[in-house]
C-alpha cells in the first residue's frame, strides 16, 4: 500500500510500536491489580491506557504496512506479524462500541467484557511484538546497513 502522500510515516514504525504493546499489556496488569486490591481507580487507569491504545493502533499499522511496503518486505513472519498486528487493530476498535453497550448494562457486565477483550488484545499484541522482534534480531528487517 504505497502512500505516497504521506512520506513521513517512513521509518515511524520502529519509534511507535512500543506504545500500544505497553499500554495493552499495562492495562492487563493494572487491571489484575485493581481486582487484587478491589481499588476502582485502578480500574479506571487500566481502561485510560486501554482506550490510549486503541486510538494510537491504527497509526501504528500503518506505518508498520508504509515500512513493509518501503522495504519490499516478503516472508511468512512478516505475515504472522501482520495478521497479528491487524488482529490487534480490528479487535480494540471493536471492542469500543462493544464497551460502550456494556456500561449501559452495568459495572459488572463492563468490567467482565473489557477483561475479556484484555486478555485477547494484550495476547494478540504480544504475538505480533514477538514475531517483530524476531523479525528485526533473527533477519535484521528494518536494520540499517
Amino acid at each position: 500500500m504505497e502512500l505516497p502522500f504521506l512520506p513521513y510515516l517512513q521509518r515511524l514504525h520502529p519509534k511507535v510500536i512500543h506504545f500500544p504493546i505497553a499500554l495493552f499489556i499495562g492495562a492487563m496488569g493494572v487491571e489484575v491489580l485493581s481486582l487484587i486490591f478491589k481499588k476502582d481507580n485502578l480500574h479506571r487507569t487500566a481502561f485510560h491506557m486501554y482506550i490510549m491504545a486503541t486510538v494510537i493502533t491504527p497509526f501504528v499499522v500503518l506505518t508498520g504496512l508504509q515500512e513493509a511496503e518501503r522495504l519490499h518486505l516478503s516472508h511468512p513472519l512478516l505475515t504472522i506479524h501482520r495478521n497479528f498486528a491487524l488482529l490487534t487493530m480490528w479487535g480494540s476498535l471493536v471492542s469500543l462500541p462493544v464497551l460502550w453497550l456494556a456500561k449501559k448494562k452495568g459495572e459488572k457486565v463492563l468490567r467482565i467484557v473489557f477483561i475479556v477483550f484484555l486478555l485477547l488484545l494484550a495476547t494478540f499484541v504480544s504475538i505480533a511484538g514477538h514475531n517483530g522482534g524476531r523479525m528485526v534480531y533473527e533477519y535484521g528487517v528494518g536494520a540499517e546497513q
